[in-house]
């Protein structure tokens, strides 16, 4: 009888194998691929059929390694497809694996509810290399079970449809009972159970035969159990794969069983909560895997991999919000299991996923910066789930980064949709991409606010300096600029004043696999091949700096104040140091440069004050100025330590700027620029809105520094902000230039006008007060002048209400104290002044009764200030100092319940010794919510008595303290001890010494212990006033509060706005 060989039923249903067998296509990157690192993993769907494992295929030198080296792992981290496949045909040519059926009545008679009973696949094994087995052993698999018979007729004996004739399989056939299986009898050597398997590979070991391993757990899921199975044909090893494969996807989706025991979910998410908290356990996943290789830390320093290190153990990789957890449980010889140990890895450091999706096994690379990648190579039949839950959790943490940064991860078969960036109190999906990175770098959390108030370009991002520590870690800083990277929420960025010496100078090129960012996340900026080649051999900094400019369209300004304040120094013959500004280079400034030259980034807009700046970096900014004109709004270069020839450089590159430029400081640097070329530049600099040329210029100028204003109808008046021109000689002509400028209508958003150390009269001062008039809001800083030569009208006016709201009269030398005594009486009557600072401003000698008169009628009748800063200046002589005479004058602040901040330092007040007054005006004025006296000489009964009165004060919020004064309390003591202890009557003075220099080391402790027992005393006071309801009710200008610095001042304590300006400014500290 004829029989026409058929594919079973079940098989049929599974596969298709008359369908043409088509290889999954990749489609090309819409841009140019730089990096050679690909990957091998596929998350589309795709039959489980269509491609047989490219690795099955690839035959491997079977040899034994002890080490294997970094280079050797760098290169084997990612698994690449074989070109062949093989069909998806069950009729192979092998004579004694392929399944055979009869004609129609057998097939029917085969029925899918008996699936116990039905054979999908059966043959021989490779016989064992002993010679006392000779005999081959005989595979069977069921829709249940894969069985391992010691004989084929053992086999028949149990599946009647084995034919004990021939190479081939007989007819289909069902038997009794289901129960058969479960009572084999000795003839059956092993029965492994579908639904138990964890995963079935080829076998990597070096035995010369074409195995497959079969791993499998317990009920409990406590241990694991391997089976090897070899096949004399690499054909055959593959076919058997195949259709123990798909039979273990039709059995789990029969049963839809969970993967994971229910005893050792719970465990490990009671094991996780503990420590890491219910957010991050919520959602978790748990998967069983078996480890190729060993993963947790050999207690042996061997290094070698001993045989059956797996024994007695069971695995499981458990994936969190922000993490990836590998459990590892043992089994003890009683039967139970221990507690499981833990590999933990941060799931943004997933740094390769080699996967291909007709095999089960997987790679999975993880890497810290400056860390070398830990390899995890893993088996497991639930590899596609695995795989994709880890894609979605990357799309989750980092949302903003586009899709080819991920296909350097995974590879990607087609166009896969794009994330929807979350807005509002995510901002773009920082606020989770950063607390993924700090989760994941193990690292402390950072201090953040975003700011909509106050900025030319907001939303701004600003980093805040840290609380608990000197300086932010190399770890936390990469952590905030790759959750930055590509994020298009915000519009700037401000790391002022944060340090980055921890990332300076450092590499990480030799192990990393990580992108370099080299298109923006649009595709609408690109490097070129070299200079791509150039930042991915440059430093962390340089790279990370690209990647924020770059990587992100949005970002129209960046401020790197004072971020690499150290200056390296070179030694000289004289044994001093300076700095070396030819061999310098400021880290942040090359990738800026190379960004500008090239065009690829929109930010127009840079903050590099107080980094020092070599003469490679003026180089490289002058020549891309020349080269690129007009396209700069802000520069500012402030403290760089540049010298003139420096200056002089970098304001050839400035000049081809000036018709855009809207913000520029070069002040207080080391060199300066002649008058007569600034003005070359300022006088078509008509968008001007800050300009800071403070110590900036030198030299003497005909005509107008610059000319913001003018008669004729075609030219346009500037919009001058904020102007400073300090420590130059101001000319007639420029003074009338500004004059005439504050008279236009569009001068009123002028904030800021400083003239510090320019040489102004009184008379000059007269005319800039008259022409700016009564209340004007704005700062007016006319420090530093001769304002008593020629006229003292200027105190006229301030007597009759012609002064800004904010007035700066610092170290004003007056040589009459008739003229400082006009000018208290000119104080208490004005009614405009709201801030005032007077540092090292008074009498030419000690405050005479009369001044002293003068000083307490102004603090009692003056009801407009609301912050005053009137300390003495340190560097002056001690004559120069109020001293007693304010002291006295204090009484007149205790009815005075306009004055909010009040700063009185270096005025040596402890020389008074009585201050009644003081502790009088501490516990009974009721306007006072900010008080400073640190630095005025006094002793630790003194301060003590100033700590008894404001306890009695519930209004004040802030009372800064100085160690300088705790210094000088106990050296004050020190001084009074030895001069008592010199005194001629003292008998047995040498006999006495050592006994004297015990008391006083006794009594220094004892000081020292008394101030810092008073000092927590003020700390309780201050806690007890800052959580009084009534106090939040306080509003100071935005201002008056960064000039009081004071870094402990309350969180809710929130500037007062001036407008209504859009958004709110809230402080974040992540995570």
């Amino acid at each position: 009888m004829d029989l026409k060989p058929i594919v079973p039923q079940l098989i049929a249903e599974g596969s298709e194998p008359q369908k043409s067998q088509r290889r999954a296509s990749f489609s090309a990157m819409k841009a140019l691929k730089l990096r050679s690192l690909s990957m091998s993993s596929h998350i589309s769907s795709s039959s489980e059929t269509d491609l047989p494992s490219p690795i099955m295929g690839r035959r491997r030198t079977r040899t034994l390694t002890k080490n294997r080296t970094f280079d050797t792992l760098k290169e084997d981290l990612i698994r690449k497809p074989s070109k062949s496949s093989t069909e998806d045909n069950t009729e192979r040519g092998s004579t004694s694996t392929r399944p055979t059926s009869p004609s129609g009545t057998g097939s029917r008679c085969a029925s899918i509810s008996s699936d116990s009973l039905t054979v999908i696949k059966s043959g021989h094994l490779q016989p064992e290399a002993s010679l006392l087995r000779s005999k081959k052993q005989f595979l069977v698999l069921t829709p249940l079970a894969l069985i391992k018979f010691r004989t084929r007729s053992a086999a028949a004996e149990r599946f009647p449809q084995i034919s004990i004739l021939g190479g081939s399989v007989d007819t289909l056939s069902p038997v009794d009972s289901t129960s058969s299986l479960k009572d084999m009898g000795a003839s059956e050597k092993l029965h492994v159970p579908l639904e138990r398997i964890v995963s079935v590979f080829n076998n990597e070991g070096t035995r010369p035969s074409f195995g497959i391993e079969v791993w499998w757990n317990e009920a409990k899921g406590t241990a694991f159990t391997c089976l090897q199975l070899d096949f004399s044909l690499p054909e055959d090893r593959d076919e058997w794969l195949k259709q123990i494969r798909h039979a273990i996807k039709i059995r789990a989706k029969s049963i839809l069983e969970d993967p994971t025991p229910p005893n050792i979910e719970l465990e490990l998410k009671q094991m996780l909560e503990t420590p890491y908290g219910q957010a991050q356990v919520a959602q978790m996943e748990i998967y069983p895997v078996v480890p190729r290789r060993p993963c947790m830390k050999p207690k042996e320093s061997s290094g070698e991999i001993k045989k059956g290190w797996r024994e007695n153990l069971s695995f499981y990789i458990v994936i969190t919000k922000d993490f990836c957890f590998l459990a590892q449980f043992t089994k003890s010889s009683t039967g139970q299991k221990f507690k499981p140990s833990l590999v933990r890895f941060g799931l943004v450091t997933l740094s390769k996923v080699n996967l291909i999706l007709n095999d089960e096994r997987f790679d999975l690379v993880f890497r810290l910066p400056f860390d070398k990648p830990k390899k995890l190579e893993l088996a497991s039949r639930h590899h596609r789930n695995i795989s994709s839950k880890l894609y979605k959790a990357d799309m989750y943490l980092k949302p903003a980064w586009p899709l080819w940064i991920r296909r350097e991860v995974f590879f990607i078969d087609g166009e896969a949709p794009q994330v929807p960036l979350p807005n509002g109190e995510d901002y773009g999906g920082f606020r989770t991409t950063l607390q993924a990175f700090i989760e994941g770098y193990c690292s402390a959390p950072v201090n953040w606010t975003v700011k909509w108030k106050n900025v030319r370009h907001a939303p701004q991002f600003c980093l805040l300096t840290p609380k608990e520590q000197s300086k932010y870690t190399k770890y936390q800083l990469l952590a905030v600029f790759r959750a930055l990277r590509f994020n298009d929420y915000f519009k700037s960025l401000s790391f002022y004043d944060i340090d980055f010496s921890s990332l300076s100078g450092a590499v990480d090129n030799t192990a990393r696999l990580e992108s370099t960012v080299w298109i923006s996340r649009t595709g609408k900026r690109s490097l070129t091949r070299a200079e791509f080649e150039l930042v991915e051999n440059s430093s962390v900094l340089f790279q990370e700096v690209v990647a924020l400019l770059l990587g992100s369209e949005s970002i129209r300004h960046i401020d790197l104040t004072n971020v690499l304040g150290g200056v390296p120094t070179t030694s000289l013959e004289n044994g001093h140091s300076t700095p070396s500004p030819t061999s310098r280079v400021c880290e942040v400034v090359p990738p800026v440069v190379l960004l500008w030259k090239s065009l690829q980034t929109r930010c127009n807009s840079i903050n590099l004050n107080g980094n020092p700046l070599g003469v490679p970096d003026i180089a490289g900014l002058s020549r891309v100025l020349q080269n690129r004109p007009d396209f700069l709004r802000t520069f500012s270069v402030s403290r760089c330590h540049l010298d003139e020839d420096a200056l002089v450089l970098l304001w050839e590159g400035l000049h081809d700027q000036r018709s855009t430029l809207e913000i520029l400081d070069v002040s207080r640097n080391s060199g300066r620029i002649e008058a007569a070329k600034a003005s070359e530049t300022l006088n078509d600099a008509s968008k001007l809105r800050c300009l800071n040329l403070a110590y900036a210029m030198k030299g003497n100028l005909d005509g107008p520094l610059f000319r913001p204003w003018s008669t004729t109808s075609s030219f346009e008046p500037w919009h001058l902000e904020e102007l400073d021109l300090s420590g130059w000689k101001i000319n007639f002509d420029t003074l009338c230039g500004i004059m005439k400028f504050v008279e236009l209508d569009e001068s009123h958003n002028l904030r800021r006008l400083v003239l510090i150390n320019c040489g102004l009269s009184g008379d000059m001062a007269t005319g800039i007060l008259c022409r700016l008039g009564a209340g004007r809001d704005m700062h007016l800083l006319l420090s530093e002048n001769p304002l008593e030569l020629v006229s003292t009208d200027w105190i006229d006016l301030i007597h009759g209400n012609e002064a800004p709201k904010m007035l700066h009269l610092d170290m004003v030398l007056f040589q009459h104290e008739s003229n400082f005594n006009r000018l208290l009486k000119a104080l208490t009557h004005n009614k405009t002044i709201e801030f005032l600072s007077m540092v090292g401003t008074g009498p030419p000698d000690r405050a005479s009764s009369k001044t002293s008169e003068l000083l307490s009628r102004f603090f009692e009748l003056n009801d407009t200030l609301r912050f005053l800063d009137f300390s003495g200046y340190d560097g002056k002589l001690e004559d120069s100092h109020l001293g007693w005479g304010l002291t006295g004058a204090f009484g007149g602040l205790k009815h005075n319940n306009t004055l909010r901040q009040l700063r009185v330092r270096n005025h040596d007040i402890g020389a008074a010794e009585d201050l009644s007054e003081l502790c009088r005006v501490l516990a009974s004025n009721k306007g006072l919510a900010m008080f400073d006296c640190q630095q005025n000489s006094l002793n630790h009964h003194q301060f003590a008595k100033l700590v008894h009165a404001l306890n009695f004060n519930h209004q004040i919020i802030s009372f800064p303290l100085s160690d300088v004064d705790r210094q000088y309390a106990i050296q004050k003591e020190e001084r009074l001890f030895r001069q008592h202890q010199e005194q001629p009557a003292k008998t047995f003075q040498a006999r006495m010494l050592k006994s004297a220099e015990g008391r006083l080391e006794g009594l220094l402790k004892w000081v020292e212990e008394f101030w810092e027992s008073e000092v927590k005393k003020v700390q309780e006071i201050l806690e007890r006033n800052r959580n009084n309801l009534a106090n939040y009710e306080i509003e100071f200008e935005r201002e008056y509060l960064e000039a009081w610095e004071d870094e402990s001042l309350p969180s809710w304590l929130v500037p007062k706005s001036k407008t209504n300006d859009k958004g709110k400014e809230t402080l974040f500290t992540t995570p």
